[in-house]
């Protein structure tokens, strides 16, 4: 029984668990950056962005937390954990279509001003509006010629099939050894059924291609990233980008060569995209440090943080920042007037 276990359950569950991982490998598309890069790119939004490097459930939230870096909005925490978090256009925002399309997703038509979303058919509601939100961005990738017009799908389907053909195998073997009381072949078998489930979890269940003219995009994030991750003035002098020295404008200033003011305001407007990376807790402690050094020096820049509180505030809030678009309640004006839809909002 043994080697009958070894042969039709055990090699079969490590081979397509081997395949799952391969698949994963592939599915990841690892971009290396060449350099490190302080900046987004100039025509970049945080939601393509995020698609480039398969963020999808973080976009919302950055997009959403980066109209609030503009200052275009504004996020206001509610007293209480329970409370849903409050959302205010800012009077003078001018927002850009695809900004109208977040804010249409997040708050629809059908919000009230008494709804909380944390129910859970407004939680499915809002899921759907987002996901129709990312296919439409997804689209227009495509469409740029980014990434390819459809999903790969075989590998995840084909190794999903073989799996749950494997666990129907190994459910007979562990009937017979059960009652065969053949314990040596009942943990082989075991062993091969949590392969198989392995096999499950591992393997996904579909990717988009990035083609090559992505790739460029793709290497400047990974930079981003690894600014982010690395943002400490003396191991930066090590990895300074070569274009560093050509950096020097207000709007895209290498971090050595700029005024404590500059260099904030662009480490505050890199917060979006740490929260895309992961990494939204540490930058938000680095920006806390850098106005607690500035306001150590010119009390008038004091002020300059207010966004970060806010912001920190409204994901604590929320739990996450995951959860903070399913936290939010609704869309007012800069007057405390509930706004009820696109239209509406384009016409303030």
């Amino acid at each position: 029984m043994l080697t009958a276990v070894l042969i039709i359950a055990i090699v079969p569950a490590f081979l397509i668990l081997g395949l799952g991982l391969v698949a994963r490998a592939v599915a990841a598309q690892r971009a290396t950056p060449r350099v490190v890069q302080y900046t987004p790119e100039r025509d970049s939004t945080v939601l393509r962005d995020a698609l480039l490097i398969d963020a999808d459930r973080r976009a919302a939230s950055a997009a959403l937390i980066d109209l609030a870096v503009k200052r275009k909005i504004r996020l206001i925490a509610g007293a209480g954990k329970r409370d849903p978090i409050g959302v205010e256009l800012v009077s003078t925002a001018v927002l850009t279509t695809e900004e109208g399309a977040l804010l249409e997703s997040l708050f629809g038509p059908e919000h009230t001003s008494t709804r909380v979303r944390r129910l859970s058919a407004g939680r499915r509601a809002l899921a759907g509006r987002l996901r129709s939100l990312l296919l439409s961005t997804e689209h227009a990738l495509a469409r740029d010629d980014l990434v390819a017009p459809r999903r790969v799908t075989w590998p995840g389907v084909t190794l999903t099939i073989l799996a749950y053909l494997g666990l129907l195998v190994e459910a007979v073997f562990l009937v017979v050894t059960i009652v065969g009381a053949d314990w040596a072949a009942l943990v082989t078998t075991l062993i091969a059924v949590a392969a198989t489930i392995a096999t499950v979890l591992v393997t996904p269940s579909s990717w988009r291609r990035f083609l090559p003219a992505a790739t460029p995009r793709r290497e400047h994030l990974a930079g981003l990233k690894q600014y982010i991750d690395l943002a400490e003035a003396d191991r930066l002098r090590m990895l300074q980008s070569p274009s560093g020295a050509e950096l020097r404008t207000a709007d895209a200033a290498a971090p050595e060569q700029s005024d404590p003011i500059t260099r904030f305001h662009l480490h505050e407007r890199l917060l979006p995209y740490a929260v895309l990376f992961g990494l939204e807790r540490e930058w938000v402690a680095k920006l806390k440090l850098e106005h607690t050094e500035l306001a150590a020096t010119d009390l008038d820049t004091v002020g300059l943080v207010d966004v970060t509180v806010d912001i920190a505030l409204a994901i604590e809030a929320a739990g996450s920042v995951v959860e903070l678009t399913s936290a939010v309640g609704d869309l007012a004006d800069s007057a405390g007037n509930v706004i009820d839809g696109v239209f509406e909002l384009f016409n303030l």
